[in-house]
């Protein structure tokens, strides 16, 4: 990964959790935040929804999007990473797909966990975390980072999501609540930042955003 300065991969083994939804969010809020920074979405996601949302909206976000891991297993996704013009990659990762997700963890400098409030959410960041750990034991230089996200903070599950998390690892001082309006930038193919500048959501995802280049020492 000499050409690349850093690459955030967003991996979670189940599906519905929020990955693509904070890959994109964190890609333009980023690039926002950061213009000069040449910011990337790379989408190793066989249903493309990263790509689709970026690519249909009327306002150019400044994040170049890639589709990679295009074998499904990723056998040639250092090389895919490698050829994109970028400072930063973040990489949108399937669920369910073992293969992919250990590759992209080995590759990336930063690997983020969405874990939402329910039973299942919690149960499948499990696997995750094992993942990143795995990934880090090889190479300590990596980091991982949970991030509480789609909250509800009026449940008793909500409040208690960032107890349960510390417990397994480093959990970002952002949380993402569970708000209509990351859904909705989706219909206008634009973040966050372009949809509802201001918002409580654009403030979480500022936050996020603000940590994770911190802790990529950009």
């Amino acid at each position: 990964m000499s050409d690349v300065i850093k690459v955030v991969s967003v991996l979670q083994q189940k599906g519905g959790v929020g990955k693509t939804t904070i890959a994109v969010h964190l890609a333009t809020q980023i690039k926002e935040l950061f213009p000069n920074l040449k910011v990337a979405l790379a989408d190793a996601d066989p249903q493309k929804s990263a790509t689709v949302w970026l690519s249909s909206g009327a306002t150019d976000s400044g994040v170049s999007v890639h589709q990679v891991a295009v074998d499904i297993e990723g056998k040639r996704l250092m090389d895919e990473l490698s050829s994109i013009d970028a400072d930063l990659i973040i990489v949108d990762l399937p669920p369910a797909i073992a293969a992919i997700s250990m590759r992209a963890a080995l590759y990336s400098d930063l690997i983020l966990v969405p874990v939402g409030a329910s039973a299942l959410d919690i149960e499948a960041a499990r696997h995750a975390v094992d993942v990143c750990k795995e990934a880090i034991a090889l190479d300590s230089s990596k980091q991982f980072l949970l991030i509480p996200n789609r909250v509800q903070m009026n449940t008793a599950a909500g409040r208690e999501l960032r107890t349960v998390m510390s417990k397994w690892g480093p959990v970002s001082r952002a949380t993402l609540c569970l708000r209509v309006a990351y859904a909705d930038a989706v219909m206008l193919g634009v973040g966050i930042n372009t949809f509802a500048p201001g918002s409580p959501a654009y403030q979480e995802i500022g936050q996020l955003a603000e940590e994770v280049i911190d802790m990529l020492k950009l």
